[in-house]
């Protein structure tokens, strides 16, 4: 035991050494990740849209049209850019970019109403914008039902009814909606702590596979078995231990100042934070050096991890329900350390999770850890033994012409 443990820090040494000497793995592993923290974080600083421009076709040209011009432009979702003669030009507007929608009041659109007649607000939204497109759509829903209560609400006194029962009968079934972790709606609440995430899984599986890519590169295995006091377990785990460390350090960098600048809810259980990070980082350096162990090359690790990226993103449930992806992605996505990490981290820190709560997901990466490490052990040995046998036959072969040449 001891003389793994000796084995395990001797590798870690040595990865210190073999990573200052490669200015490749100190910009992936030291530079990038809070450069890509910072600037992706940086573009969801305001969490959530305002003053989205909307266009207004008033064909009533009422005062009733003009409040509810004046009470749509005061709501702080959206802004009227322009109130326009006909639909066409609006139309030319959503198609420029100029406005993202179109507000469409019709002719007698406020007799209709005091008349207790019902009338068509029309509402176009560009849906390719699908963001934009709901913001637009909540501000007017909210404007619109404010106004139309009120225009009921007098018709109902003016027939002889009180204050009460016209509130009644406006209001016969009345929904309160509620928005328990995400009171303002923002999509940077959502998108940053995931995007930090995979800032973490992808930096390292890229720096940790142009390590092992290096070492196949320039056949040095060998000596890195050599350092490990011939170990497969301190090999591979000596290798990874300078990752976890320096990738811990970001998580709490990340977790602590980066929630705090962008004001970031943590709302749950830091401990269960520490351990369910730990499993993954320990899952996500043994799949590293498993999978990378079959590049011989640096720069083909490079191209490999780098394109991953969006897709374990999108396949881990995250972005999109895992329950409506074809059943091969799902399945695929279960071997992803970064699939039960994000589901259960945005539980614990948006919603208040507990132990109990997570313990699937605690499960399933305690799973991916040992049969990373033992895919990760199984590989490594191989590759070592076919290192040795080509230097030993190498070796051979130089005796073998020393021999004949009657040296």
């Amino acid at each position: 035991m001891r003389r793994r443990v000796s084995g395990l820090f001797s590798v870690l040494q040595r990865e210190i050494n073999f990573i200052i000497k490669d200015k490749d793995l100190i910009v992936i592993i030291l530079l990038s990740p809070i450069f890509y923290a910072c600037f992706y974080g940086s573009a969801y600083f305001h969490k959530s849209e305002q003053d989205v421009p909307v266009a207004v076709v008033d064909m009533d040209k009422s005062s009733l049209s003009q409040q509810l011009i004046r009470n749509l432009d005061a709501h702080q979702l959206i802004n009227i850019n322009e109130v326009l003669p006909d639909l066409n030009s609006a139309i030319d507007r959503v198609n420029s970019f100029k406005s993202h929608g179109i507000v469409f009041i019709p002719k007698n659109f406020e007799n209709n109403l005091k008349s207790g007649k019902g009338t068509d607000l029309k509402v176009y939204l560009n849906t390719t914008r699908f963001l934009i497109s709901n913001d637009i759509n909540k501000a007017v829903n909210e404007v619109t039902g404010t106004i139309s209560a009120g225009v009921r609400l007098k018709y109902f006194q003016t027939q002889g009814y009180s204050f009460e029962q016209a509130k009644e009968l406006i209001e016969p079934l009345n929904c309160e909606v509620k928005s328990l972790f995400n009171p303002v709606e923002g999509y940077g609440d959502f998108l940053i702590p995931g995007l930090l995430v995979l800032i973490l899984q992808q930096t390292l599986l890229i720096g940790l596979a142009e390590s092992v890519a290096k070492e196949r590169e320039f056949n040095t295995l060998h000596e890195l078995y050599a350092t490990s006091n011939k170990s497969i377990w301190a090999t591979i785990t000596g290798k990874g231990l300078f990752y976890f460390i320096l990738f811990s350090s970001y998580a709490v960098l990340f977790y602590t100042l980066h929630f705090s600048i962008f004001k970031i809810s943590f709302r749950g259980s830091v401990s269960a934070v520490v351990l369910l990070t730990a499993l993954f980082l320990i899952s996500v350096i043994y799949m590293g050096i498993f999978v990378s162990s079959f590049f011989k090359r640096k720069i083909v690790s490079l191209q490999l991890f780098a394109f991953t990226s969006y897709p374990f993103f999108l396949i881990s449930g995250y972005p999109w329900p895992r329950q409506t992806m074809p059943l091969p992605i799902r399945y695929l996505s279960y071997v992803i350390p970064s699939t039960p990490y994000l589901n259960a981290f945005n539980r614990i820190t948006q919603m208040g999770a507990g132990w109990i709560d997570i313990l699937p997901e605690l499960y399933q990466l305690v799973i991916l850890c040992c049969l990373g490490l033992v895919l990760a052990k199984i590989r490594m040995k191989i590759l070592v033994n076919k290192e040795d046998a080509k230097r030993k036959k190498e070796d051979g072969f130089g005796v073998e012409n020393l021999e004949t040449s009657g040296v």
